[in-house]
Order: C-alpha cells, then sequence, then structure tokens
C-alpha cells in the first residue's frame, strides 16, 4: 500500500472504531491536518478527525497477519467498485411532469407561497404552536413543531450530560420525543417501530453517534457515516432516520431525505443523483445538492423558503402530477 504520511510516533498503524464495527479494521494511510485517514476493510477511507482519535483502539497484529491486511485491503481499494457501478446504472423512470409544471402545482395549491396562510396552515405550523397543544400533533402543519422541539430536547448540554452520566433511557426517551413530533416525516413501520425496538446494547454507540453528528468537530461526512453504520448495525438504517435530527436542528442546512422523492425530483432536473440504497455520506452529499438546486431555482421563480425543510415540502408536494379521476 502506498503511504505518503508524516505520523506522530503514537499513530497506531492498525486500528478498529467500536461504534462503527462494520468497517473492521482499518490500516494508517496518512495524517494531515489534523486528521488520521484509515483505509478500512469496507473498502472505504474514513477521515478521523483529532478529538476524535481516542475513540479508536490500537489493534496489535503480527507480521504476516498485518501484512495480509494490507494487502486484503488494497485489493478492495484498487479494485473498481462494483457497488457505485451499480447505483449508477440504476435505471430511473422518467420524469412524469416538469420544474413548470411542479411550481403551477404549488402555486395552485398554496396562494402566497411558502409564506402563505394556507401553506403554514397545511405544511409549516405557526412557531410555538406545538408546544401550545402540549406537543400533540392535530393537523398535518407539524414541522415547525418538530423543528422547535428537536432543538428543545437535544441541546448540547444536556446530550453531552446525559451521556456522560450514563443516562442512556432518557436520552433516548428524548430521540423517541423528537421522532414522534415529526411523525409526518418518519413513516410508522418502516422508521419509528424498528427504531424504537432497537436492543440495548446499541444505545449508547448512537447516543455518541448522535452527540458527534450534531455537535462533533470533525467533518460532517465522518460523522454522517458514524451515525449510519451504528444504524446499520442496529439494522435500523434507513435515510429518513439518518437524516431526519439534523434536517430538525439544523433545517438552514440540512435535509430530510426520502430517495423515492429525491430520485424523481432529480430525474425532474437532469441531476446525477446516483446514490446507494444505504445510507452513506457521499449519497448524503448528493441530496444534499440536489435540494441545494431545487432552493435555487425556487428563489428565481421568486419564491422564497424559509430552509430546505421548505423546500422538501415543496417537492413532496408537487413531484407527482395530481391524480385526475377517470370519468367517461
Amino acid at each position: 500500500m502506498a503511504t505518503s504520511r508524516s505520523t506522530e510516533p503514537s499513530a497506531p498503524i492498525i486500528v478498529k472504531h467500536p461504534g462503527c464495527p462494520q468497517w473492521g479494521l482499518g490500516y494508517l494511510v496518512e495524517e494531515r491536518d489534523e486528521k488520521r485517514f484509515y483505509d478500512f476493510e469496507d473498502g472505504l477511507n474514513h477521515s478521523i478527525a483529532k478529538a476524535f482519535w481516542s475513540k479508536l483502539e490500537p489493534v496489535q497484529l503480527g507480521d504476516d497477519e498485518a501484512s495480509a491486511l494490507e494487502a486484503r485491503i488494497r485489493g478492495l481499494r484498487d479494485r473498481p467498485s462494483a457497488a457505485a457501478k451499480k447505483q449508477r446504472a440504476r435505471v430511473v423512470a422518467p420524469p412524469l411532469t416538469s420544474f413548470d409544471e411542479q411550481v403551477s402545482i404549488f402555486e395552485s395549491q398554496f396562494e402566497g407561497g411558502f409564506g402563505g396562510p394556507h401553506f403554514v396552515a397545511e405544511e409549516r405550523g405557526a412557531a410555538g404552536a406545538v408546544a401550545a397543544e402540549g406537543g400533540k400533533k392535530k393537523s398535518k402543519a407539524f414541522k415547525q413543531g418538530a423543528i422547535e422541539t428537536a432543538r428543545a430536547l437535544l441541546g448540547k448540554g444536556e446530550l453531552e450530560a446525559l451521556l456522560a452520566a450514563g443516562n442512556l433511557a432518557d436520552f433516548m426517551e428524548r430521540i423517541a420525543k423528537v421522532h414522534k413530533a415529526a411523525t409526518g416525516l418518519l413513516h410508522p413501520l418502516g422508521d419509528l417501530i424498528p427504531f424504537n425496538k432497537m436492543p440495548a446494547e446499541h444505545h449508547r454507540a448512537y447516543a455518541e453517534a448522535v452527540v458527534d453528528l450534531l455537535y462533533g468537530a470533525g467533518d460532517y461526512a465522518a460523522r454522517f457515516d458514524r451515525l449510519a453504520g451504528v444504524l446499520a448495525a442496529a439494522k435500523v438504517a434507513t435515510w429518513p432516520l439518518a437524516t431526519i435530527l439534523s434536517a430538525l436542528v439544523y433545517p438552514e442546512e440540512h435535509v430530510f431525505v426520502k430517495p423515492s422523492f429525491f430520485e424523481k425530483q432529480a430525474s425532474v432536473l437532469g441531476f446525477d443523483l446516483a446514490y446507494d440504497r444505504a445510507p452513506s455520506a457521499e449519497g448524503y452529499g448528493r441530496m444534499q445538492a440536489l435540494a441545494r438546486e431545487l432552493e435555487r431555482r425556487l428563489r428565481e421563480r421568486s419564491l422564497a423558503p424559509r430552509d430546505l425543510m421548505d423546500v422538501y415540502a415543496f417537492l413532496w408536494r408537487t413531484i407527482s402530477p395530481p391524480k385526475v379521476s377517470a370519468k367517461s
């Protein structure tokens, strides 16, 4: 394996990440800009910021075992990615609508656009509405309430204190309340029920990954992959569960993802989405770029979404043309 690195003497050459067991063992490739880059047995290169080096566990192997590991990982890295080729070859149905038609549908549904009273009543909701109702969702307009709930329950100091105290039950209860506030986004059978049955042995890894995702100092991509890895290990890896928390806490920056909707929107805009069914930072980057492109086009039409949650609302409301009843 070719290496170009300037490492500290104490940098472990072979490691494992307890929070991401599906990565397998990692072999140090490079250290720069206060990051260590490891090639792992999952065939990917993962960057680890300095603040999280202590999370990695050094692994001692004999010379023959270490050489075999290096050769195996090199083979995975050098081999063309069959998964990547497959995902890029995925056949996407031709668009059933156009962006112009989407805008027309939206404007016919919501007079006044994103700031109009009908959109607020049907989609966004008013600030403080959920709190005033005691947390009960009484209409489709729940998104603002879900954002407020997430920001109130998932504050950095409170989550870190719960984690430090080992109070995983309260930590997971907060997550459950946020998920409940977002039940119009998360699917009961596909997301909520499986998540709520997550085995307790995964709770700490999940809690640590959530704090890292929302407040970590490293690259967001690495933090996203860490959370996705924990969800995968617990067998609850879905795009909605991987994206919901960031989308609620930071709706100006992050977007909630349901891949089927994004596939259709990408087809409409002629956008190369090319993603894998399993949540990943690489795929999320393309989802986020698609949302930004849609936001840009909306602003060009003098529509002003507040954030990417509004962009998502536009997408799911308009991506398929209205059904026309067949009457002779």
